[in-house]
């Protein structure tokens, strides 16, 4: 994302975050800096609260990650089996 768009951040659950959960990344990204303190305040006051990350969190975050292209993408690691409930 950062090599397109030079300015951005991601919101997550704070589980999620730190590998504990399953759940999704929402990535926010642009041509300037996200309004992270309004975005921290949503978040935060979300019925599932989350974090949001930008610049240093954000790197400490990718940790270095090169970019992934299609070509040499692998499939994620499945969840372990009954983590998600199934409703009949």
């Amino acid at each position: 994302m950062r090599a397109v768009l030079p300015r951005g951040g991601l919101i997550a659950d704070a589980a999620v975050l730190r590998g504990r959960r399953y759940g999704n990344l929402v990535l926010v990204a642009g041509r300037q800096d996200p309004p992270v303190a309004a975005l921290a305040r949503r978040a935060a006051g979300d019925w599932f609260p989350g974090r949001v990350l930008a610049e240093a969190e954000l790197d400490r975050f990718t940790g270095g990650a090169v970019v992934v292209h299609d070509g040499s993408a692998v499939d994620s690691t499945p969840p372990p089996p009954g983590i998600f409930s199934v409703r009949r």
